[in-house]
C-alpha cells in the first residue's frame, strides 16, 4: 500500500469508495505498519495476509465474498490465491501493468520461473481478471489467459483548485511526477532536453522561451536511479535547469500540479499511468508515449502522444520527444490553458472514482457471493 504506487491508489480509493457505501472491506498486506501507507479510511481493516490463512473454512464463508487481488509475482499473493479457492471465494485479480512486453523482458527470467511455477496458474483460475485499458486485455491474451476480463481505468479525485503561485524565478514548469525508475524514460528526457539546449545556442528564438523553462522530478527513489540521472544531467550540462523534489503527497503534491505549466511522462511502459489524470485534473496538458494507453490526449486536443524509440534506435535521439517538447513550450500560455480546459474535461466525464467505483461494484457482483466484499 506504498503511497507513491498506482496500484495502491487504486486499491485505496475503491476501497475507500466500498466503505463509504457501506460495505464490509479488509485490505490484507504484507506490512500494515509501513508509514509511508497510502491513507484508508479508518473503517476499512487492515490487517496482515498471514492473518488470513488462520482462518478456518466455515468462518472463511462467512466473512468473504470476494477476493480482490492487486498485482502479480509475489509468492504471499499465490498463497492468498490459493486460500481463496480452497475456501470456495470468488477470485478478481487486476494485473496493473505487469504482463506488459517490457514489464515481463525485466529481470525476465526470474519472472518466466514465477510464471511456469504458479503465476499462470493462479491467473487462470482467477474468475475475473480487471484491465486499466484495451491494451492490457491485448497484454492478458498474449500471455495465453482466456478469463473473463473487465476494463475499468484509474480514476482521480475532483477537488476544488488548488491555487496557482507563480515561481520566485519567473520559470515556467516541465513536471514529472511517478517513481523515479528506469522504465519511466528520464534518461531519454534529459537527452532530448539536452538536444533543445543545444539547438538554443544556435537559434535566438529558441533560446528565448528554452531559457524560461526548468524541469521539476517529484516522485521516490527507485534503486538508486536518481543518481543515475543527475550524472546524466551533469554530464550533459544542463544540472541547472532540473530540479529534483523526491517523494511528495497530500496537499504538497497537489501543488506541484497547479503550478506545473506542461506535464511529460516519457515512460516504456504504463498500464495506465495515474499521473495523467491528475496533471490532465489540473489542466495540465500532457506529453506522454504510446507506451501508455493514452491516445485520448490527443483526439481531446489535451496534449501529446508520441511513438517509443523504435527497436534497436538510440534513444539519445528521439527526434519525436525532442519535437513535442519544443512545439507544446513554445506555445502561448493561452494554447496552453486551452488544452488544459479540455483535459478537464475529459477527467470529468470519464475519469472521477465516482464512476470507477460504480463499475467495479457491477463486476463484483458479477462474480461474487453477495453484497459484501473483501479486498
Amino acid at each position: 500500500m506504498q503511497k507513491a504506487a498506482g496500484t495502491s491508489v487504486f486499491c485505496g480509493e475503491v476501497c475507500n469508495g466500498l466503505v463509504a457505501a457501506g460495505h464490509d472491506v479488509t485490505i490484507a498486506v504484507i506490512d500494515p505498519t509501513r508509514a509511508d501507507r497510502y491513507p484508508i479510511d479508518s473503517r476499512i481493516k487492515l490487517v496482515p495476509i498471514d492473518t488470513l490463512f488462520k482462518s478456518t473454512r466455515s468462518t472463511c464463508s462467512t466473512r468473504f465474498n470476494i477476493t480482490h487481488i492487486h498485482a502479480l509475482w509475489s509468492p504471499a499473493l499465490h498463497k492468498v490465491s490459493n486460500w481463496a479457492h480452497e475456501n470456495k471465494i470468488p477470485v478478481v485479480w487486476s494485473p496493473h501493468g505487469m504482463l506488459t512486453p517490457w514489464a515481463m523482458n525485466n529481470k525476465k527470467w526470474k519472472k518466466r520461473l514465477g510464471w511456469w511455477l504458479y503465476q499462470r496458474w493462479d491467473l487462470a483460475r482467477a474468475d475475473l481478471l480487471h484491465a486499466t485499458a484495451e491494451s492490457e486485455i491485448e497484454d492478458i491474451r498474449r500471455m495465453g489467459l482466456k478469463n473473463k476480463v473487465m476494463i475499468v481505468p484509474l480514476g482521480v479525485k475532483i477537488d476544488g483548485r488548488v491555487e496557482r503561485v507563480e515561481r520566485v524565478d519567473g520559470k515556467k514548469v516541465l513536471l514529472f511526477v511517478s517513481r523515479v525508475q528506469r522504465k519511466k524514460g528520464l534518461i531519454n528526457l534529459a537527452r532530448a532536453w539536452a538536444n533543445l539546449k543545444k539547438e538554443s545556442s544556435t537559434r535566438s528564438a529558441c533560446s528565448t522561451w528554452l531559457n524560461n523553462w526548468k524541469v521539476r522530478i517529484v516522485g521516490p527513489d527507485q534503486e538508486g536511479h536518481t543518481q543515475e540521472v543527475k550524472a546524466e544531467c551533469e554530464r550533459l550540462g544542463i544540472v541547472d535547469d532540473w530540479e529534483f523534489v523526491g517523494p511528495e503527497y497530500g496537499e504538497e503534491l497537489q501543488s506541484e500540479y497547479a503550478n506545473a505549466d506542461l506535464f511529460v511522462l516519457p515512460t516504456y511502459s504504463e498500464n495506465f499511468g495515474s499521473v495523467v489524470i491528475e496533471a490532465l485534473a489540473h489542466e495540465v496538458p500532457v506529453i506522454t508515449t504510446k507506451g501508455t494507453p493514452w491516445s485520448e490526449l490527443e483526439s481531446a486536443k489535451c496534449g501529446k502522444w508520441i511513438d517509443l524509440p523504435s527497436a534497436g534506435s538510440n534513444p539519445s535521439a528521439w527526434p519525436v520527444l525532442v519535437t513535442a517538447l519544443k512545439e507544446m513550450m513554445s506555445m502561448s500560455d493561452d494554447e496552453r490553458r486551452q488544452m488544459g480546459e479540455n483535459g478537464r474535461r475529459l477527467v470529468v466525464e470519464r475519469y472521477t472514482w465516482y464512476a470507477v467505483i460504480k463499475e467495479m461494484v457491477k463486476g463484483y457482483e458479477s462474480v461474487g457471493r453477495a453484497s459484501s466484499w473483501r479486498s
